[in-house]
């Protein structure tokens, strides 16, 4: 799906690029990060939830870099859809990773579903650390007078 396909389908709609939402978007994504690791080993299935909503967060950030935002409509699905078509086929493992935890947390929130083991949390935070990175150094590449640092 392309952008244009996006935009027909209101799922998305075009604004300017604000940079202090930006960087406050890739702040709370990093804070989150944080929290995830603290809340594991009490919950680890909150703390996928919490790993999740960093990387929608990163996500939002990347999409309002170039120029677009989530509307109502299936937003967490849109962010990780815009996402995967951003990052392009060399980081599909990332895309695919993050469609993943989208539908477990799904499952989580939805249904309740209490299955995250420590492995599983401990690798979504090690995707989600390379998945900020990355939305950063793209974010750097559209606006290079914005300082986002890794």
């Amino acid at each position: 799906m392309s952008y244009e396909k996006f935009l027909e389908n209101k799922l998305i709609k075009k604004i300017v690029p604000d940079f202090k939402q930006i960087a406050m978007q890739i702040r709370r994504a990093r804070k989150d990060l944080q929290t995830a690791e603290k809340v594991m080993a009490s919950d680890r299935t909150w703390s996928f939830t919490i790993t999740y909503h960093a990387m929608v967060r990163a996500g939002k950030a990347l999409m309002y870099a170039h120029g677009y935002l989530p509307t109502a409509t299936r937003s967490h699905k849109t962010v990780v859809d815009f996402t995967g078509i951003v990052l392009g086929d060399e980081f599909d493992d990332l895309f695919r990773r993050f469609n993943r935890m989208r539908r477990r947390r799904h499952d989580f929130i939805y249904d309740a579903l209490n299955n995250i083991s420590e492995t599983e949390v401990k690798s979504s935070i090690k995707t989600a650390k390379r998945f900020i990175d990355r939305a950063v150094q793209l974010i750097a590449e559209i606006h290079p007078q914005l300082r986002l640092s890794l």
